[in-house]
């Protein structure tokens, strides 16, 4: 036990329907809303997040379950080859470098530590109906945000909104343009960004919405990012969302191949009408990345780089950055309480579907994980500590309740009451 004299300060953060409604608005539907400090941008979400955080420290008890601490021992050997890279090395990007520490250092510590017990006992029902609406609404305002586009040659900027007020007017330079066509962005201001965060959350949001057409309106905002590595990461949920939360494994393969097919005839009526022909889908560049893969061949276990953030395939720029010693690093840190958490207990399918979209991620960190983006971070470590909540009961969107066949988490209290 460890005790401080404090204050009084008990309260749920995410308890607070206000609370819950500004952090899907800022950190789902708004992302990039905020302002700039020295070419470092913060946004309202993350502003949100810090402000909760000191609400969470005055709090008289902090309890953590042991589950999400390991995350943090997980963590721990990656974080210390990091700080040793960027003591040695040098750093040569501030930004990068402190993006780098909010999102493997205090995130894991908001998610896994201050938050723990809030997101163990959170009003889940309140939480899913916002997060539904919040998810449709991204994706119908990226479709008429890019429908404009089309018709009128200029972006929608809404500053201090959907984009960082540093930002006003430097949509066009944030390699969203396929030559042909501007990529789908919506309040994400970058395609593959919006793709890539969102491919996290489709399947539960597939699991929680009911409604076909709405299942399609979002794929069909994934397809309009132009983005190969969002399209693959499409093709790969159908596939494990169908084998794995399907329950009629009897039409699994007829679901899929419909599924499919829809999907493949969307690419092929998009390249027809934006006259781009399938070299487009068959790039042996990689998009350009191709060297970001035969530079891995030159770095040792450790690196001699400075800091300068990631590449865009996740894994490779981890050996650039970090050597392979960081890369074996890395996927311990964030593999090890994943796997886990699928191979220690009989998961529920509200779980097994956000297990899958932290599946998606990893895998379209083979191609571009956008891993130092806000809010991508956010996004993982959100999703990893709610698929250790013990149980997700869901009433409100007339789905089956289950509960885990396990006991409950231990916990690790730490009080901050002086004793009398």
């Amino acid at each position: 036990m460890i005790f401080f004299r404090m204050r009084h300060l008990n309260f749920n953060i995410f308890d607070s329907k206000r609370n819950l409604v500004l952090l899907v608005v800022f950190l789902l539907m708004f992302p990039k809303g905020g302002i700039k400090i020295h070419d470092i941008p913060l946004t309202w979400g993350y502003f949100l997040l810090g402000l909760f955080s000191i609400g969470a420290l005055l709090r008289k008890t902090i309890i953590v379950h042991q589950e999400r601490l390991h995350v943090i021992f997980a963590l721990i050997p990656f974080l210390i080859i990091g700080a040793l890279t960027m003591a040695i090395n040098g750093v040569e990007s501030l930004g990068m470098a402190v993006s780098f520490w909010i999102s493997f250092l205090f995130l894991p510590f908001m998610f896994f530590c201050l938050f723990s017990k809030d997101i163990e006992t959170f009003n889940e029902q309140l939480f899913f109906h916002l997060f539904v609406k919040g998810i449709f609404f991204i994706a119908i305002y990226g479709i008429a945000l890019f429908v404009i586009k089309q018709v009128t040659g200029h972006f929608l900027e809404i500053p201090l909104l959907t984009m960082n007020l540093g930002d006003l007017g430097q949509l066009e330079t944030k390699h969203i343009n396929r030559g042909f066509v501007f990529k789908l962005i919506s309040t994400y201001n970058n395609g593959n960004l919006y793709g890539i965060c969102l491919l996290m959350l489709l399947p539960l949001f597939c699991f929680l919405e009911k409604t076909r057409w709405r299942h399609w309106i979002v794929k069909m905002s994934l397809l309009l990012t132009f983005s190969r590595t969002v399209w693959i990461g499409l093709f790969f949920h159908e596939l494990c969302y169908q084998w794995f939360i399907n329950k009629n494994k009897k039409t699994f393969f007829l679901t899929l191949i419909v599924s499919l097919i829809l999907i493949i005839g969307a690419l092929a009526a998009l390249s027809a009408f934006y006259g781009f022909d399938w070299r487009f889908f068959t790039d042996t560049n990689l998009g350009g990345r191709r060297g970001q893969l035969d530079a891995i061949f030159d770095t040792g276990f450790f690196s001699p780089e400075p800091f300068n953030g990631f590449s865009e395939i996740v894994y490779a720029g981890m050996i650039f950055t970090f050597g392979w010693a960081g890369l074996v690093a890395f996927l311990f840190a964030m593999g090890a309480p994943l796997v886990y958490q699928i191979i220690s207990r009989h998961l529920p399918d509200s779980h097994k579907c956000i297990a899958l979209g932290l599946i998606n991620y990893l895998f379209i960190s083979s191609s571009d994980g956008a891993i130092l983006l806000l809010p991508t971070m956010a996004f993982y470590w959100f999703l990893l500590s709610l698929l250790m909540r013990k149980s997700i009961v869901i009433t409100q969107f007339d789905l089956p309740s289950k509960k885990r066949g396990n006991t409950p988490l231990k916990s690790l209290y730490v009080s901050k009451e002086m004793p009398r």
